[in-house]
């Protein structure tokens, strides 16, 4: 059976920070909540699906004790564990420790770090930088994500955490929730649409009121009957959504053809132009042609009637299958580094 890479419990909207970045418009004011319970009878359908569950937000840690004992039940399942902080709510040293002492104990794997400039117009580098250095201590493995407007240098602030074992990633603002007020110099901009997969589409998120997602990104943004709205878990079993969505053919697509997948399939048709305007001609990510499309009924209803030809399909499958060799290449290199360190070690 297919499985997802991670699923997202978006515990909270609250969050120390109100960063001008942010696609979830977390702030201090911001509604919406998870219940412990409610969010513990998610993971036993997450289980069947995939290997990880990630506690995002917002910042789910302003609700340390119910994020500590979640953590315990879905380890008790036998699922990996990871947190995504922006690092607002350290205030010292001490206290910071014995959290992530606490969430080692209790089952926590991996934690990532929301930090760069957005974050530091609310937040010190000092919190980003200590909570990355208590995190290694506690035996976590610590990734920092890291918005870069462009013009910046893409490594970002990649040297502030200098000494610390760190995974660093860095990724391009894109204009959905509070993002879409910055200036347009934030943003790269592109006329064609731009090309790659999406490595997000198979990592679903479910909001506080049981709303399931394609991903934590501009999904939220999507409008019913999107098929990035997986469907709600109030209105039926998560096990339904997860298993529906694994078949969508939509998703399928931009796994492995990315959104420029739809400008490929509606090439020469009718519908052609309306699908390229749907960001007023300007690209910043492939997110942009990816959300103008799929708000629309009409486009998908007709990638959905191109997939029935034959060469369509011979398409998608050409790209899966090349994109299954990617990755198994990267999983190759992987192990090697993994066994040049042993040996080092």
């Amino acid at each position: 059976m297919s499985r997802y890479d991670v699923v997202g419990l978006m515990y909270t909207k609250a969050c120390p920070l109100a960063c001008g970045h942010c696609v979830t418009e977390s702030s201090p004011s911001a509604k919406g909540k998870m219940g412990l319970e409610q969010a513990k009878s998610y993971l036993p359908a997450i289980q069947q699906y995939s290997s990880t569950v990630c506690l995002t937000g917002g910042e789910p840690l302003l609700f340390y004790q119910e994020i500590l004992e979640l953590t315990r039940e879905a380890k008790a399942l036998g699922l990996e564990v990871s947190l995504v902080s922006g690092a607002g709510w350290v205030r010292g040293e001490k206290p910071a420790r014995n959290r992530m002492q606490e969430l080692v104990e209790a089952g926590l794997s991996t934690i990532c770090i929301s930090w760069d400039r957005y974050h530091e117009e609310f937040s010190s580098r000092e919190r980003a930088v200590l909570l990355a250095k208590l995190a290694a201590e506690a035996g976590l493995d610590v990734k920092v994500r890291s918005v870069i407007p462009n013009g910046d240098p893409p490594e970002g602030p990649r040297d502030e955490f200098d000494g610390i074992p760190i995974n660093f990633q860095s990724v391009r603002p894109i204009p959905v929730g509070r993002a879409s007020s910055l200036p347009s110099s934030h943003f790269s901009w592109e006329k064609e649409p731009p090309r790659g997969v999406c490595t997000v589409v198979r990592s679903p998120s479910i909001d506080h009121d049981g709303t399931v997602y394609a991903c934590c990104g501009p999904s939220l943004y999507s409008l019913k009957p999107s098929p990035l709205v997986l469907g709600n878990a109030n209105d039926e079993p998560l096990e339904a959504i997860f298993a529906r969505a694994l078949e969508d053919s939509i998703l399928h697509i931009l796994q492995n053809l990315g959104s420029y997948g739809f400008h490929m399939l509606l090439k020469d048709h009718p519908l052609e132009q309306r699908m390229l305007s749907t960001s007023r001609g300007t690209y910043t990510t492939i997110c942009d042609l990816c959300l103008g499309v799929t708000n629309d009924p009409e486009l998908v209803a007709a990638i959905k009637e191109r997939l029935l030809d034959q060469d369509a399909q011979t398409l998608l499958t050409a790209a899966r299958l090349w994109r299954n060799k990617k990755l198994l290449q990267v999983a190759g290199t992987q192990r090697e580094i993994g066994v040049k360190f042993n040996k080092q070690g």
